[in-house]
């Protein structure tokens, strides 16, 4: 019997990729990119990685910006959709196909960003794993942007259940989190037509002090904490963002 894969090896490949590509408007992703490039602190030229990138929805408005961008994702069909778009719109943007948590750079990138929650999918120990591989990726004083739900504000607002339509496809979310818990356990049912699909999906989760510490744990200097937007960020943020920095 073959090794049994997990979750994100399989929910991305699916009808996901048409929430993924419908959820945000392109207004939206600007948006993001333009918060990303201020909290990074990155000109015009510099290298930025994007990890995982997804189908380049916020790479490319970043290479449109001047950025020198790479984006690497797990699933091909995200990677050639982000090549193909690239293309159409005459960008300078390297997509790679690879597991983030195998990213082999060195010293190659001026900033670093995980978008979305990505951070959450692995164990503490590959999650440990990836910063280690960010930190060999990063020039001397490089940044390292880390975006996610805010484990404060989740466990005050917790939704048991959620429903929603996007690109066609109905979503459905069935989720447990009990306060000692790290991780967000989900069922997920998404349907289409005549096609329906069940993941369970299990994300870490991380207070803001806790994603501090983490970061720190991996070799990271100074971490600075932001909520939605860049804003100041408190308990009661809905989400977090962290800024690290990687000693000269």
């Amino acid at each position: 019997m073959g090794k049994k894969r997990e979750w994100y090896e399989k929910f991305f490949d699916g009808l996901y990729g048409r929430v993924l590509s419908s959820q945000f408007e392109r207004a939206k992703s600007l948006e993001q990119a333009r918060v990303i490039k201020r909290l990074l602190g990155v000109r015009r030229g510099q290298r930025v990685l994007d990890v995982p990138c997804g189908q380049g929805r916020i790479t490319l408005p970043l290479a449109r910006m001047g950025l020198a961008m790479t984006g690497v994702d797990r699933t091909g069909a995200y990677v050639a959709k982000a090549r193909m778009l690239a293309g159409r719109g005459r960008l300078k943007a390297r997509f790679l196909q690879g597991d983030m948590r195998a990213i082999a750079f060195d010293r190659e990138f001026d900033a670093v960003f995980n978008w979305f929650g990505s951070f959450g999918y692995f164990s503490d120990a590959d999650n440990l794993r990836f910063c280690r591989r960010v930190l060999a990726a990063l020039k001397p004083g490089g940044r390292f942007l880390v975006e996610g739900m805010n484990k404060s504000w989740v466990l005050v607002h917790f939704r048991p259940s959620i429903e929603t339509r996007v690109g066609g496809v109905l979503a459905t979310q069935r989720n447990r989190l009990r306060p000692g818990d790290k991780r967000i356990r989900s069922i997920w049912t998404l349907r289409r037509g005549r096609r329906t699909e069940r993941h369970i999906v299990s994300m870490r989760v991380f207070t803001g002090t806790e994603l501090r510490g983490f970061l720190r744990s991996a070799g990271f200097g100074e971490v600075r904490l932001h909520g939605p937007g860049g804003g100041r960020f408190t308990r009661h943020s809905q989400r977090l963002i962290a800024v690290a920095s990687k000693p000269r």
